[in-house]
């Protein structure tokens, strides 16, 4: 009687892994067992990952965060499941847009609820001028509905919308990491607050023209503070005002009012400056006609001096010898008068003493 093969011991319920794959190693053939070594050593390689330019990278192994940090490069590791890598990007900045308060976009069944949107519909999205003419049109007549519709209000009690985008940079990975798995709907949300706050202190007239910027900026210090205080690991670069209005249903009218205010604040600046050339050129004129004035009074002056003087000298010659001064002046009056002579015409006296005509030169003919 032959003995029967001796049967293959049974693994204990509580054997190793170890012992289970150099059993299935005896019991494969020789091809079979360099296939799988090969297959072990690829599974080993893949362990080995490069981390690219700006990259820095963490390793969470079984389950715990690691705390050395990897820079580009080799990162040498255990395959996966037992390590998973986190690549940060930390050599430029993110961005996030904030779209929840546009009242085409982004809407929201539940406030509370973040919607994640694939990439075909945030490419669709894409923000043209005839995009946004068309949705105004589209949604000029709907009711706003603060659920579905994002908005928030301002000191005068005005509603306002906008789409903003957040920027900032991971400074800290470890930090970033170890705050929680989707910092990027809490970035909105800090965010979303910053700006609410911000806009709720100013007037709506202020918030879209002067106080633009300064919203932004604040609210940018505001979200880095929170940032700071939350240990989330970022710097916050700055928040951009892609678009910020009143809603499309009174966007219409708002416009009229401010034209209408820009329309008065041309009209005053134009009169003003009206008001300042006539007043500058009236002051000129009355000016030139002062001086001119001067000047005349000043020459009636100096001529009425010196004809006053001569006839005062005049004067005291002819208290002395006045035949002598009477027949010089005399003199010197025909002198002056036949100068002008142009020609002269003797009448003979027949009844009469004799007379003479005579007609100025065309000179002084008038």
């Amino acid at each position: 009687m032959t003995p029967s093969p001796q049967a293959p011991s049974p693994l204990r319920h509580d054997g190793h892994l170890v012992e289970a794959l150099l059993l299935f190693l005896k019991q494969l053939t020789a091809h079979a067992r360099w296939v799988f070594v090969v297959l072990l050593l690829l599974y080993a390689i893949s362990g080995i990952r490069t981390i690219q330019p700006q990259e820095t990278a963490l390793v969470r192994r079984l389950g715990r965060l690691q705390p050395d940090l990897h820079g580009p490069g080799l990162l040498i590791g255990l395959p996966a499941p037992f390590d998973e890598v986190l690549r940060f990007e930390t050599g430029r900045d993110q961005s996030l847009p904030l779209d929840q308060w546009a009242l085409v976009g982004g809407k929201i069944g539940d406030p509370d609820k973040f919607v994640e949107k694939s990439d075909a519909q945030l490419s669709q999205e894409i923000r043209t001028p005839e995009i946004e003419e068309s949705e105004r049109q589209k949604f000029e007549n709907m009711t706003l509905n603060p659920v579905l519709h994002g908005y928030t209000l301002t000191a005068d009690y005005n509603v306002i919308q906008g789409r903003f985008t957040l920027r900032y940079r991971i400074t800290d990975p470890f930090a970033h990491a170890s705050a929680g798995t989707d910092i990027g709907t809490l970035l909105a949300r800090l965010a979303r607050r910053s700006l609410a706050i911000q806009l709720a202190a100013r007037k709506i007239d202020a918030s879209l023209t002067s106080d633009r910027s300064e919203v932004a900026g604040k609210a940018a210090a505001s979200l880095q503070d929170a940032a700071t205080r939350l240990q989330l690991g970022i710097r916050v670069s700055g928040i951009d005002i892609v678009t910020l209005s009143p809603p499309s249903q009174v966007l219409m009218a708002f416009e009229e009012v401010v034209n209408a205010r820009q329309f008065a604040k041309t009209m005053a600046e134009n009169s003003l400056q009206y008001q300042g050339e006539t007043i500058t050129k009236s002051e000129g004129d009355a000016a030139a006609i002062l001086q001119r004035g001067q000047a005349y009074s000043a020459e009636l002056i100096a001529t009425a001096r010196g004809e006053a003087g001569a006839f005062t000298s005049v004067l005291e010659n002819y208290r002395r010898q006045p035949e002598l001064v009477a027949q010089r002046i005399l003199r010197e009056s025909l002198d002056a008068a036949m100068s002008q002579i142009y020609s002269r015409t003797l009448l003979p006296a027949e009844n009469s003493a004799p007379s003479i005509l005579v007609e100025p030169s065309p000179n002084f003919s008038r």
